[in-house]
């Protein structure tokens, strides 16, 4: 099998989850987001999600991690 050059196929995921310090019983409070846009490829995406992730930080009350995933494609072509 041939495999071809990867390509960004335009898709990215940008995600955001903030884990309370403080306990809910034996359990912490979760909340995950994920940004949406039609052009998520746009610098100002990452701009912008930067701020957003700036403001949660800012929160004595929340731990706060994120990740921007981009999916990638390759063509594979029959070998003959």
């Amino acid at each position: 099998m041939s495999y071809g050059t990867p390509e960004e196929s335009g898709v990215r995921t940008y995600t955001a989850r903030a884990v309370s310090k403080q306990q809910i019983g034996e359990y912490r409070l979760t909340v995950t987001c994920r940004a949406e846009t039609d052009n998520m490829m746009a610098p100002e995406v990452e701009v912008l999600f930067q701020k957003f992730m700036d403001t949660l930080s800012a929160s004595p009350d929340f731990t706060v991690t994120a990740q921007r995933t981009t999916e990638f494609t390759e063509n594979i072509t029959a070998t003959t």
